[in-house]
């Protein structure tokens, strides 16, 4: 009898190898981000990416429908205003940064800077000088603040930022090197100013998981919404 395992593979068997590889591919990718309901795999929630399960996602939900919507998004829309008291009507947008350094010196950044043009401003934050003066009225990091990285920190990066704004998405990853590779000499203040469509929801989420799951889990949550993206007729609550 001819030893099997050094048949040829047909071209059928071929084709349904390869297929079996790329579903395994699918799964091993998916795993820790999907669930099932009836045997049919779909993709968790965000919040559930992020640990809130059970009783804790019954609080999120209530946290989320118990926010007062138009008392949050005035606060936010004045206390956004106030800190670019500096920066003409027409030229306000997101991202928008503040940078405070040795000796409370303190300037801005407009837009979506490079790596390397917030380095530079981060290093001569941290000598206590900048080259522009800050003339905003930027209210004191509070509690209540989103802070990434060393609450201490010599320099802090304020940002007032949207969970929408693609420019938010790429100053997002710039300022999370900066903080990362400062080795605890910046830290990173995120505030919001939510301007497109769903921005205010993702908000009102994100803050819901803070209260619940506390620091660590917002800044994982604000990584998912940077890159959520709408699928289908699915709304984007339901992905939160």
């Amino acid at each position: 009898m001819e030893n099997n395992t050094n048949q040829k593979i047909g071209t059928p068997q071929a084709i349904l190898v390869a297929g079996v590889l790329i579903m395994i591919g699918i799964l091993l990718t998916n795993k820790g981000s999907v669930s099932t309901v009836d045997n049919k795999a779909i993709p968790k929630t965000l919040s559930e990416q992020v640990g809130i399960t059970g009783s804790q996602k019954e609080a999120f939900m209530a946290c989320i429908k118990g926010t007062d919507s138009t008392a949050l998004s005035d606060s936010l829309e004045s206390n956004t205003k106030r800190a670019m008291k500096g920066v003409p009507a027409n030229e306000r947008g997101t991202p928008y940064a503040v940078v405070i350094g040795l000796g409370d010196v303190k300037t801005d950044i407009r837009g979506a800077e490079s790596y390397a043009n917030v380095k530079a401003i981060v290093d001569k934050a941290l000598v206590g000088k900048v080259d522009k003066a800050y003339t905003g009225d930027l209210p004191p990091i509070s509690e209540d603040d989103h802070i990434f990285g060393n609450p201490n920190a010599e320099v802090k990066i304020v940002e007032y930022s949207d969970f929408e704004c693609p420019y938010c998405k790429l100053f997002h990853t710039t300022l999370k090197r900066i903080v990362t590779e400062s080795d605890g000499r910046v830290a990173w203040v995120y505030r919001d100013w939510p301007l497109h469509q769903h921005s205010l929801e993702k908000t009102i989420a994100a803050n819901c998981v803070a209260k619940i799951k506390g620091n660590d889990a917002y800044w994982k949550y604000a990584d998912l919404l940077f890159g959520l993206l709408k699928t289908g007729n699915e709304s984007v609550s339901d992905q939160l």
